[in-house]
Parts: structure tokens; C-alpha cells; sequence
């Protein structure tokens, strides 16, 4: 992880974002790059120059206030190499774009969670960035104050690239070197076949990974994005892992409306997606 990426509005959830974003790269030795796009301004009623005039003033401001976050940030952190880069278009797509060009290795940005967006975990602006990114991405509920991990889970649904993405989330762990636990949900439907299912993945990762020493938990639980929150509070986990595969499953249902207030509210932790090709 040696460059970060952090795309910022200028809102409460994005400074959560930034803060964390400064701690990790401070503990990495990693680059970090203040990302802002707009969109640009476009009138059939005002002329050509006149539009473009009014872009370059809204590109200067945007550069200006970018600049004074970094300016802000170094003074506090003098050995941080920082950056900025203002683009303009729809941020989704521009940040996607932008990654792909400079090799950015993490995402960090903000959400307003559980504590803004009530039905859902996070926004549907950062869900669409995750689904699409090319690296991690790292999403920081509003207001979260940066603590080092010490419990780190991974939710899965036993598929072929969880070697891969345990191999990316142990290099992502390397400095935390936080416990990891990899939880699976069971509808309950084919519970003994599951059950063997489970030693039989509980047993190809711990050969494949004889230098770290993962945890299992393989439970049941009809509501697949309730029953992982309820575990990450009983196992009092600091971070939740996933692979974010662009089918209908766990990853939709975490996602959607159905995600209960209730443990929206009471969840506020990092959620790191690794995508695997």
C-alpha cells in the first residue's frame, strides 16, 4: 500500500475519511492523493468562453481549498508526502478512471452510514465506487475515530478467490497485525452438508496459510447482513472484510433497505472490501 487515495466533499464523513486515511499512511510510509471532481459547468443559454471561464474559477476554488487541507495536514505531519488532484465529471467514473491511471493501491473515503443514511450501512455513492473500484476500498463511517484493529473479520461465502483475498488482507494487515476471523453465514437449509463444507475450507486455509493463525465461525442465520453484524458485535470486531462480487448474495444484502436500523445504529466500524479478478 503505497499510494491512497481519498476523495473528499468537503463534509463531515469525508474528514472522518482523511483523519484515518493520514494514520495509516503515517504507519505505511504511504503517499497520499486528496481527490475532489465537479461537475463541470455546461449552458446552451451563455457562450462557450463564458462556461469555460466560470470552470477554471471553480477549479482554482476547489484547488485552493484542497491545498489548504494539505497545507493543514503536513503542518501536523511534515514527513507525509501529499497531493491533490481536482478532476471534473461524475466522481464516481472519474475516480475509477483516475485509479486505473496512477496505480492507486487503497481508497479511503468516507460514508454517512448508520448514522445518516438510517436504512442503510453505507451510501449508495461509496457502494458504487466499491463495486467498480480496481484496488480496496476502505469505507469510514461518519465520525469514526482511528484505532489501530485488533479483531479483523472476514465474511465469506466459501468461494474459490478467498485464498487471494486472504493473502491481500494479511499484506493489508502486515503493520496492525490484528486477529482475523472468518465467519460464514448458513441459511440452515443444508446445515450437514455445510458442515462439512466448513472443515473441508476450515482445513485447505490453514494449510495453504501455515504462518498466520486464522479463526472460523460458521453459524446460522436466515438474515445474512444481520446476523454479520450481530456477530461483529459479540466478537467486538474492529474492521469487516468482504469481496465485493457483483452478484445477488450477501454483498446486495448488505446493502439494501432491509438492513435493520437498529444494528445499522450500533455498528460503526470500517468496512474494507478487497476485489479479486
Amino acid at each position: 500500500m503505497k499510494t491512497i487515495l481519498v476523495p473528499t466533499d468537503f463534509s463531515i464523513p469525508a474528514d472522518s475519511a482523511i483523519h484515518y486515511a493520514v494514520k495509516i499512511a503515517v504507519l505505511w510510509d504511504a503517499s497520499l492523493i486528496l481527490y475532489h471532481s465537479f461537475i463541470p459547468f455546461e449552458s446552451g443559454f451563455y457562450l462557450l468562453s463564458l462556461s469555460e471561464k466560470e470552470n477554471m474559477e471553480a477549479h482554482k476554488k476547489l484547488t485552493d481549498r484542497l491545498t489548504a487541507m494539505k497545507n493543514s495536514i503536513v503542518k501536523k505531519n511534515p514527513n507525509l508526502s501529499i497531493s491533490i488532484h481536482v478532476d471534473q465529471g461524475p466522481e464516481a467514473i472519474k475516480i475509477i478512471n483516475f485509479c486505473k491511471k496512477s496505480k492507486v493501491d487503497l481508497i479511503v473515503m468516507g460514508t454517512k452510514g448508520a448514522s445518516g443514511l438510517k436504512e442503510k450501512l453505507i451510501g449508495s455513492f461509496t457502494a458504487e465506487v466499491i463495486a467498480n473500484a480496481p484496488c480496496p476500498v476502505l469505507a469510514i463511517p461518519n465520525k469514526y475515530k482511528f484505532k489501530v484493529p485488533k479483531k479483523i473479520m472476514y465474511a465469506t461465502n466459501y468461494t474459490k478467490k478467498d485464498k487471494k483475498v486472504l493473502q491481500s488482507l494479511l499484506e493489508f494487515n502486515r503493520l496492525f497485525d490484528a486477529k482475523i476471523n472468518i465467519l460464514h453465514i448458513d441459511w440452515g437449509i443444508t446445515l450437514f452438508t455445510a458442515d462439512e463444507d466448513y472443515e473441508k475450507y476450515k482445513k485447505t486455509i490453514q494449510n495453504h496459510f501455515k504462518d498466520f493463525e486464522f479463526t472460523f465461525n460458521h453459524t446460522v442465520g436466515k438474515d445474512v447482513t444481520k446476523t454479520i453484524l450481530e456477530e461483529t458485535l459479540i466478537d467486538k470486531t474492529d474492521m469487516i472484510v468482504m469481496n465485493p462480487i457483483k452478484r445477488k448474495g450477501i454483498w446486495n444484502r448488505l446493502f439494501n433497505r432491509s438492513v435493520t436500523k437498529k444494528m445499522a445504529y450500533h455498528v460503526p466500524i470500517p468496512l474494507l472490501t478487497i476485489p479479486i479478478k
